[in-house]
């Protein structure tokens, strides 16, 4: 049984309790024509670093203090209207480019990027950032500095659907070797295949060797803003595996684990799924590296 979006009722959960029982009303799932990013900035951002962003942040910082170079080229896929991610990337990669889908996020990212330090939306999560990667006390000086570092490395904000065979045309396949996604492509619809096509497409602009990191929501079918309801693809730790198998990855780098939050269960999910991994060099690359 499900409602006129395809959503089963057993997998909805009414705002602020775990689930909606089959007597009770469901709501509407909503399009992304109804989306406002002020809500989802007050809603997830408004109070602080909530748990499950501190776990995804330190999960992200982990993996890129790992390697041993820092990153030339780096995408944060579907940013939303955010800039924690870019924030803990900044001293990782040379430059970052950011692409969405809905033009009120990148409004929000272009506006923090022009207000300089007299912005101080992120200064929390900057404050988090610094405390994972060291002892030092995270004073104002410290956070101000993070964030120019932040702002000098975005060099690009796009318009971008994962839908799209191509999300940044031609020239991007290929042609990143980090790429951060957070909460976005299991976000995109409720059909596993849409998610698996947009996976595809959004990896297609990976190089060989390059590094993904990208957080989901686990065993959710849509998640609320506000009063809004929004969809989601209901993942389990072996979907995401299986596709970045799929999708050319080294099965010995890819690390997939779940981390409870059970506090946000009022937003529809009560976990959530971190995974990283290096995508595989074509044998070519391979024989040519070995002669």
């Amino acid at each position: 049984m499900s409602n006129s979006s395809g959503l089963p009722l057993g997998r909805i959960a009414s705002k602020g309790t775990p689930a909606a029982g089959p007597c009770q009303h469901v709501p509407e799932v909503c399009d992304y024509a109804d989306w406002h990013a002020t809500d989802y900035i007050d809603a997830y951002y408004g109070g602080g670093v909530l748990p499950d962003e501190q776990r995804v942040l330190a999960y992200q910082l982990g993996l890129m203090e790992s390697q041993p170079l820092k990153f030339g080229r780096a995408l944060e896929y579907g940013c939303g209207p955010t800039l924690h991610r870019a924030i803990a990337a900044s001293r990782y990669a040379f430059r970052i480019d950011m692409a969405d889908r809905v033009p009120g996020n990148l409004a929000q990212i272009g506006a923090w990027l022009k207000a300089g330090p007299d912005n101080t939306d992120w200064n929390r999560h900057t404050r988090y950032v610094l405390s994972c990667e060291s002892d030092l006390a995270t004073s104002a000086r410290r956070v101000a500095r993070r964030e120019e570092l932040t702002r000098k490395a975005i060099r690009n904000l796009y318009l971008s659907d994962a839908r799209w065979p191509n999300p940044l045309g031609e020239q991007r396949r290929h042609f990143y070797d980090l790429i951060v996604s957070g909460f976005c492509i299991d976000a995109i619809s409720q059909d596993q295949r849409v998610w698996r096509e947009c996976m595809r497409n959004m990896l297609s602009m990976l190089s060989e060797g390059g590094v993904l990191v990208l957080h989901a929501l686990h065993r959710c079918s849509a998640y609320w803003v506000g009063e809004r309801l929004y969809p989601n693809a209901d993942l389990s730790k072996d979907d995401v595996f299986a596709s970045l198998l799929a999708n050319d990855f080294v099965r010995a780098t890819i690390d997939v684990e779940i981390a409870p939050c059970p506090e946000n269960a009022r937003y529809g999910y009560s976990c959530v799924l971190m995974a990283s991994g290096r995508k595989a060099w074509r044998r070519r690359h391979a024989a040519t590296t070995l002669c």
